[in-house]
């Protein structure tokens, strides 16, 4: 499970980046503002993760997520890229 939950979570980073890229480009030499940028979406995805999550999931997390946290989850990550590039308000 951890592999999954691995590339999920970089789906999420990836999306949220991509959306933030989107919205408000950087050049690719401006090293510190892609690193500021790319802990802003960590935290944006802990956030959203604390948000989204059930406490009974949170309490214990060495439990699998069922079906539907995990729909949650890819709703909430895609409504906050929706939101990023000006579809959903903020």
């Amino acid at each position: 499970m951890a592999e999954t939950t691995h590339s999920y979570l970089d789906w999420q980073i990836s999306t949220l980046l991509l959306a933030h890229d989107a919205a408000s480009p950087l050049s690719r030499d401006d090293v510190e503002r892609l690193t500021t940028r790319e802990k802003s979406v960590h935290l944006e995805i802990h956030e959203l993760a604390l948000a989204t999550i059930p406490q009974s999931y949170r309490d214990n997390p060495e439990s699998d997520f069922p079906a539907e946290i995990v729909v949650l989850l890819t709703r909430a990550t895609l409504a906050r890229a929706a939101q990023i590039i000006g579809i959903l308000p903020t």
